[in-house]
């Protein structure tokens, strides 16, 4: 499995931090590792913070906003065994809703 790396402005904002639970969730869930790097503009791979990348591949939010959780399971597609997908499918459903529960608190 490839490394999964975020690239986040610092502080992190709402997506950043989103990215980022999803990236440990998906290492937790899959044993991989990730990284996080902080960049305000574009990074050295010429992508822009917030941006979530498995390998070398970046996920492309389907809404063109927002990496939602079957964007994630679509780029591990080829990767991963359906039963994990699924497992995780259902993880990274419950980190996106914990963290909105969380902003609609503030």
């Amino acid at each position: 499995m490839s490394m999964i790396t975020i690239l986040s402005k610092q502080p992190p904002g709402g997506r950043c931090t989103l990215y980022i639970r999803y990236a440990e969730a998906i290492s937790q869930h899959l044993g991989t590792d990730s990284q996080v790097k902080y960049c305000e503009s574009e990074g050295e791979d010429g992508n822009k913070p917030p941006a979530l990348l498995i390998g070398e591949n970046l996920i492309e939010p389907s809404d063109g906003v927002i990496v939602s959780p079957v964007d994630l399971v679509n780029g591990l597609r080829n990767r991963v065994t359906e039963n994990k997908l699924e497992e995780l499918k259902q993880l990274l459903d419950t980190v996106q809703e914990q963290l909105m529960e969380e902003w609609a608190n503030e």
